[in-house]
């Protein structure tokens, strides 16, 4: 993780919400964690919101995989995911997600995209060896779908609501009043 970011999370974590004028809570933004995660993650191939909108609406053919917690996607996902879960072996993703990845682009999704790069990063040699056409980390994940008020659903249809992952991730969400831990 960048120097600044970890600074700004150390202090946010001791409780600090400012050193100096406001430097850890200007410091901790969604565009500095996926700056972050992109210089942490560059082998990883980091797609944009934008780009995964025009995928979804058209009909390349592509496998979405979330990678959070049940609790988190129960509340809301990205519509046509499927979940995965974080701490996954890449053998155990392999053998279940290998033959659905053929001939399609496979996008990795988390809260902001720490998760989601650490899988992807294991796992996309093998999944381009066995067919699949590239694998992307979604830049910013579902807060940044979210936060551009992009569509979620749940269990039950569309859905406004999204996991804050914790209290302190969930400073990442610029709408509050939306943010749950359970679903509805």
């Amino acid at each position: 993780m960048h120097a600044l970011i970890r600074f700004a999370v150390a202090a946010l974590c001791l409780g600090l919400t400012e050193i100096g004028p406001g430097v850890a809570a200007e410091l901790f933004t969604l565009d500095a964690v996926r700056a972050d995660v992109r210089q942490d993650y560059r082998g990883v191939k980091h797609l944009s919101t934008d780009a995964l909108a025009k995928m979804l609406d058209g009909k390349e053919p592509l496998l979405l995989l979330d990678v959070r917690e049940r609790e988190e996607f129960a509340v809301s996902h990205i519509p046509g995911a499927i979940r995965v879960d974080p701490g996954m072996w890449s053998w155990s993703f392999m053998k279940s997600f290998a033959a659905q990845a053929n001939a399609k682009k496979v996008i990795f999704y988390c809260s902001v995209g720490v998760r989601s790069s650490a899988l992807a990063k294991q796992v996309q040699e093998a999944l381009k060896t066995r067919g699949a056409r590239d694998v992307y980390n979604l830049d910013g994940g579902i807060f940044a779908w979210h936060n551009e008020r992009r569509r979620l659903t749940d269990r039950t249809g569309e859905t406004p609501f999204v996991h804050p992952f914790d209290g302190h991730w969930g400073k990442l969400i610029k709408r509050t009043d939306t943010v749950r831990t359970a679903p509805r």
